[in-house]
Parts: structure tokens; sequence; C-alpha cells
């Protein structure tokens, strides 16, 4: 209990500092742009066509429902693989805050993960908004989105904690990230159902968490069905597990990080 208070009056304390590196975060971001936060928009839709004409070449035809099927794994795996690529470095990059004031290293990769929330939900905005331009009805299944939001949030924050305490140690582990992240979008049914691969092997790919988020998201979304809530549960687990360890590590190491860095 003495450890979850620490927690809790650490978000607490540094509140007010979180929400300004988050908004300052996502105004520098966009700052540099004609566009500014248009781009978050365009970049699932271009991504979106980019899958979307691969696959017609591939296949020769697909499903009118396609494109939406895709853009239902590509707004939450845009938020997956940049919440964890940028965990990384994301408490190397504050050396110079970290040497002269104190701040709970865990709020570091955490902001990270929020600040990539904000393109997400831009995403789930469009998302809301081609969903009738391709003749797909809405339901009430839609808000139990909500709940797949939460558990990938988890998720997401659980790795980034564990990931952002191995970027200090070791300094290539942002390189290796870029090869793995690419492969596990082609391991997760993001462009392509589970009907695809042989039966035999068809369970090996529920492990793979991106599996259970895609097929949920599409579940409210497109198919009018709920979400997988019992592999949503247990990830939920899983994830909770991987924030408590990755919080005890960050706070072991606390003291060290400035050293290292």
């Amino acid at each position: 209990m003495s450890f979850l208070r620490r927690v809790i009056n650490d978000l607490k304390k540094y509140r007010e500092y979180m929400i300004f590196c988050i908004k300052s975060s996502i105004k520098l971001q966009v700052a540099g742009t004609n566009l500014g936060y248009f781009w978050w928009i365009l970049d699932p839709l271009f991504f979106m066509f980019v899958y979307t004409v691969f696959v017609l070449v591939i296949r020769g035809k697909t499903n009118p429902e396609f494109p939406i099927f895709i853009f239902c794994a590509l707004v939450p795996w845009k938020w997956t693989a940049t919440s964890i690529s940028g965990s990384a470095d994301s408490i190397a990059k504050k050396r110079g805050i970290l040497e002269q004031i104190y701040i709970p290293k865990f709020i570091f990769p955490l902001m990270d993960v929020v600040i990539n929330l904000s393109k997400f939900i831009f995403g789930i905005v469009v998302l809301l908004v081609l969903l009738p331009l391709f003749k797909i009805n809405f339901s009430f299944h839609i808000f139990e989105a909500i709940v797949v939001v939460i558990v990938q949030g988890v998720f997401l924050i659980g790795l980034s904690l564990i990931i952002a305490h191995l970027g200090i140690y070791f300094r290539d582990i942002r390189n290796i990230l870029q090869f793995a992240i690419q492969l596990w979008f082609y391991m997760s049914p993001g462009i392509y159902t589970l009907e695809y691969i042989p039966e035999k092997y068809r369970f090996l790919w529920w492990f793979n968490p991106m599996t259970t988020f895609f097929y949920s998201y599409r579940n409210t979304f497109m198919y009018n069905c709920p979400p997988l809530y019992l592999n949503l549960f247990i990830i939920l687990i899983i994830s909770l597990i991987l924030v408590i360890i990755g919080l005890i590590i960050i706070y072991k190491s606390d003291k060290n990080y400035t050293k290292v860095v």
C-alpha cells in the first residue's frame, strides 16, 4: 500500500508539470508544419489508402468495407508503435532536467502514452466520420470500445515503463525496436484476417495482444458486436502486472539514472 501511495502522491504532486509537458509536446509536434493538427487526420488516411491499394494489387479484389477494416487496425497500431518507440529514450532524453531537479522517472513514458493517445482520439473521430460513408451502421457497441481503449492504454503503459528502463542501459534498443515493431505489425492481423493463417498455427496469433485489440475494435465499430471481453480481461491482468513491475524497477533504479544518462 505504501508503494501505491507513493505513486499516487507523485502523480498528484507533478500533475501540473505533466499537463504542461503534454500540451507543450503536442504543440511542438505540429508547430513546424503548415497543416498542423490536420496531419493527425491525414496520417492514418494515407496509410489506409496505401495498404488498401497494396492488397488490391496482391489479391486483385477486396471487400467494399476493407478500408475500414484496415483503419480499425491502423489507428490503435499507430498508438502502440509510437508509444513503444518513444519510450525507449523517454527518460534518457530528459537528462538536462534530471540533473537539476528530482522528477519521478515513470511519468516520462507515461506522458508519451498520453500524448499519443491524443492522436489516437483524432483517428477515432475520423473513423466515426468514415463509417456512414462506407454504409456501416452505428450501434451501442461503439461505446464498448472505451473498454478496449482502457485495456490497451494500461498495456502500453506497462510495456513503456519497462522499455524506458531498458533504454537507459541499452542505447541500441531504439534501433532494435524499429525492426521489432515492423515485424510485430505483420505478425498481427492488421491487413488480413486469421482465416489466412493455417488453422494449426492460428492459436499462436492469440498470444499477440494486438490480435485481441484489432478484433475488438472491429467488433465494436464494424460488426455491431461486443469486444472480446475474456481476452481483454486476461490482457488487463498481465498489463497491470507489467505496470507494477515497471514502477518497481524504475523506483529502485531512480538514483542510478542520472549517473548513467
